[in-house]
């Protein structure tokens, strides 16, 4: 796990990654969210993803966040949803992401 400012905080376990997203990502956590992102796509476990947190997000981190899950299911491992705040349906349905994301509003 990184420091506290980490847009992202990510667990393995034996059998999945876990990922939760903080309350807020921007363009500015764009870098740092790419590269922890990287690391789970490296290392091979189905992932769960915690969405329930994140507050405020912008263009740049939703395409991120799409770019990754696509990433995930390309490489044929699995993706979940443990939760999704109201803010990612939103931006979701926004953007026209929900699909790629595998998210239901």
């Amino acid at each position: 796990m990184g420091n506290s400012m980490d847009p992202v905080h990510i667990t393995h376990t034996a059998d999945t990654t876990q990922v939760t997203l903080e309350a807020s990502l921007g363009i500015a956590d764009a870098r740092t969210l790419y590269e922890q992102l990287g690391t789970v796509l490296a290392s091979r476990l189905p992932v769960t993803v915690d969405g329930g947190r994140l507050e405020r997000l912008d263009a740049a981190a939703m395409q991120l966040l799409a770019n990754f899950c696509r990433a995930v299911r390309a490489h044929g491992r699995g993706l979940t949803w443990q939760s999704t705040s109201p803010a990612l349906q939103q931006a979701a349905k926004l953007l026209g992401l929900e699909s790629m994301l595998g998210i239901k509003s």
